[in-house]
């Protein structure tokens, strides 16, 4: 976009669900390749654990429409980065836990642009979610302005049904944002 002529300050990055992931592994990539920053990033209900660990896994899997599978069951989401029916193993979950594909796994968060991440409060990624943004504000020299957003009773990116009244609210709440 850059030599498209496009300002980076007019540049905001978003992502929903592994969308989310990507855009957080791309603000990485162009922080530590010291390329230009969009001027925000939108994440709704962003999938920053691979490795699925968060408890929510667990205690949300009643409430939200994503399977709760378990990471060796060869139908888990996280097996399509891997050869069908290949037996998972350590090195499998250790590679999952690179930053680029996890970012909660990341340790230095400094550098990113203002971030807004949206959640459901019944989402199975929840305890991921809110891991991340602690660790964004625990690891960015309080330089990372980062609002996160928790909607009441709502499941894994439920922006998605627009005739909520929670998708109204966030997608108002995502126009304030990037017109900061």
């Amino acid at each position: 976009m850059l030599s498209c002529g496009f300002n980076p300050e007019n540049i905001v990055l978003s992502g929903d669900s592994a969308g989310g992931a990507l855009a957080i592994g791309v603000l990485f990539l162009l922080r530590d390749m010291k390329l230009a920053m969009p001027a925000a990033a939108v994440l709704i209900s962003p999938w920053v654990d691979a490795t699925c660990s968060g408890e929510s896994w667990t205690s949300s899997q009643h409430l939200d429409y994503l399977p709760s599978l378990h990471l060796e069951d060869p139908f888990h989401p996280t097996r399509m980065f891997y050869d069908a029916g290949k037996q998972f193993s350590s090195a499998m979950r250790k590679e999952l836990q690179c930053p680029l594909v996890s970012p909660v796994f990341g340790t230095d968060f400094s550098g990113m642009p203002p971030m807004l991440i949206q959640m459901g409060s019944d989402e199975l990624l929840r305890d991921d979610i809110q891991l991340f943004a602690d660790k964004v504000k625990q690891h960015s020299s309080n330089d990372v302005k980062l609002t996160l957003e928790i909607y009441d009773n709502m499941p894994h990116a439920f922006v998605l049904f627009d005739f909520a009244e929670a998708a109204q609210q966030a997608f108002a709440s995502i126009g304030k944002f990037i017109s900061i």
